[in-house]
């Protein structure tokens, strides 16, 4: 019988030093094998120097909702507020109509690229976007992706995409009126969809707490949560209960 294959991927490295410390506890402690990094976010920098040497797959977790870009605001009007900061992502997902111009969108993806690979000195082992459910932005992604020799990976979102590369992606979390969920109850549900398929993907956003995320982000106590579950005695017993493989991007790029 062939062990099932899942990758665990954490999002949201550089969002704040608390999220990178919580990424970094789950990889050391963790099962995390994949983390996106937001190039945009003063903490990137920051992110990386923690998990730089840790064996992992780190990708470009395309940011333009949140902070500030990191090419002109003149360049790209449909992305930024009048301060120049990005729209929220809340106020992109009310918009009845899809008002993120593709073109614009390159423009600070490639923008984004440059400090990923001034950070680190590479190309990111795959490549994908956060937070904001636009087929114009997905459009963009791909387009740069192409043009830059990149993994492109959008799980969950794209049946196609799933079928192409054989990874599968979990879904989304049914989360409740304080934004959690059971995360034990999450895997043991999907446990048929790793079964069933030659891989899949969970996605995660573990991480610490500190004033700014407080403040710039809907997902709060959900971090820590996922931070204590990812390092969790369950979670490694689970795993190697049902016999399933972690792997990272690396092995599909």
């Amino acid at each position: 019988m062939r062990n099932m294959k899942l990758i665990m991927r954490a999002d949201d490295l550089g969002f704040s030093e608390g999220v990178n410390y919580g990424i970094y506890k789950s990889v050391v402690d963790g099962v995390i094998t994949s983390v996106g990094m937001m190039p945009n976010m003063a903490s990137a920098k920051h992110g990386y120097e923690l998990v730089k040497d840790l064996d992992i797959a780190l990708g470009q977790h395309s940011n333009i909702c949140v902070g500030k870009p990191l090419s002109d605001p003149k360049l790209i009007p449909s992305l930024v507020q009048k301060n120049g900061n990005f729209c929220s992502s809340k106020e992109i997902r009310a918009r009845q109509v899809d008002t993120i111009n593709v073109a614009e969108c390159e423009i600070e993806l490639e923008a984004q690229l440059a400090k990923f690979r001034a950070i680190t000195g590479r190309d990111p082992d795959y490549f994908e976007g956060h937070a904001v459910f636009s087929n114009n932005f997905f459009i963009a992604l791909k387009n740069v992706a192409q043009r830059n020799n990149l993994f492109f990976e959008n799980p969950s979102l794209d049946k196609e995409w799933e079928k192409e590369f054989g990874i599968t992606g979990l879904g989304f979390m049914s989360l409740d009126e304080h934004g959690l969920y059971d995360p034990r109850t999450y895997m043991e549900e999907h446990l048929d969809i790793i079964k069933n398929n030659p891989c899949a993907v969970a996605i995660f956003h573990p991480g610490f707490l500190d004033q700014y995320i407080l403040e710039h982000s809907s997902f709060t106590l959900i971090r820590p949560m996922e931070c204590d579950f990812l390092c969790s005695d369950w979670l490694s017993e689970w795993l190697n209960k049902n016999k399933i493989e972690l792997v990272n991007f690396k092995n599909y790029k």
